[in-house]
């Protein structure tokens, strides 16, 4: 084989497996979504901010392999690694997570049991403390009303 051809080879090989890195990434964001459901707008900022990481992980594979020339074969081969692992994985990732959040977010929340009891009491605390401040507070305006009328009298 031509020694020009292998370091072109091993661009495509890089390039189908940053695809494949790629897709992968995406599926565990997917994934990390499933068990901590974000509101639309932090999803948004993933979904962007993904794709930002993952351009700068392209752009730095096709900059160390190929110093920074774009092939059209290389961005075929990415196309190819992204592609191939949609069509074998087909979402098998995110569908074995959503039958498993269940029973990891039961497992999640009796580890954090103690901490989420420890919250409540401390919670409870300040609210009893909040309270105690009001009712002295309002002894304290009920004894200078008190003191007011008796002055009044006198």
């Amino acid at each position: 084989m031509n020694d020009a051809v292998i370091p072109e080879l091993e661009l495509l090989a890089f390039s189908f497996l940053s695809g494949v890195i790629c897709f992968f990434a995406y599926d565990l964001l997917l994934v990390l979504r499933i068990f901590f459901r974000p509101s639309w707008l932090f999803e948004k900022a993933e979904d962007i901010l993904y794709w930002l990481a993952a351009s700068i992980f392209v752009f730095s594979v096709i900059y160390v392999k190929n110093s920074g020339v774009i092939r059209a074969y290389s961005v075929f081969g990415m196309l190819a690694g992204m592609i191939l692992y949609r069509v074998l994985m087909r979402d098998r990732l995110t569908a074995f997570s959503e039958k498993r959040s269940d029973a990891i977010r039961k497992w999640f929340k009796k580890k954090t049991e103690p901490i989420r009891k420890k919250k409540m009491e401390l919670k409870n605390k300040r609210r009893q403390v909040k309270i105690e401040k009001k009712e002295q507070k309002n002894l304290k305006r009920q004894k200078r009303k008190q003191r007011r009328e008796e002055k009044k009298k006198e």
